[in-house]
C-alpha cells in the first residue's frame, strides 16, 4: 500500500493516517479487557475521544522504543525504514491529537446550544 493509498482511507477517522490504529482493533481491545463497559463508552463521540487517545499514546510509545533503537552502527537500509515509521507514527500523533480536539470542540458546541 502507497501512503497516497494510506492516506486516502483514513478520511473517516475510523483509521489512522499510517493504517496501523483502527477503531475496531481498539474497541475490540477494550472490549476484551473491560468486563463491564463505562457509561461514556456508548457516546460516539466520548468512544472516539478515547480512541484518539490510544492512538496517540500508542504512536508515541512505538516511535519513542523504535528512535531509541537507532544507533551510528544500524545498518542505513534498516534505519531509513525506521525514520520511514517513526514518521509515520508522528502523522498518526498529530492526527490523534486534531481528532480528540474536534471532538472536544463538537462537545463545546453541544452544551452551547
Amino acid at each position: 500500500m502507497t501512503r497516497t493509498t494510506i492516506r486516502a482511507t483514513h478520511s473517516t477517522g475510523d483509521r489512522s493516517p499510517s493504517g496501523l490504529f483502527r477503531m475496531s482493533a481498539w474497541e475490540g481491545e477494550f472490549e476484551r479487557a473491560n468486563a463491564q463497559l463505562p457509561r461514556w463508552y456508548w457516546n460516539r463521540d466520548q468512544r472516539r475521544r478515547h480512541y484518539a487517545r490510544w492512538v496517540e499514546a500508542e504512536a508515541e510509545t512505538l516511535a519513542m522504543r523504535l528512535s531509541g533503537l537507532l544507533r551510528s552502527d544500524t545498518p542505513g537500509e534498516t534505519a531509513s525504514a525506521a525514520r520511514v515509521l517513526v514518521d509515520e507514527l508522528s502523522r498518526d500523533i498529530d492526527w490523534a491529537r486534531r481528532l480528540e480536539d474536534s471532538e472536544s470542540e463538537d462537545d463545546r458546541f453541544a452544551h452551547a446550544a
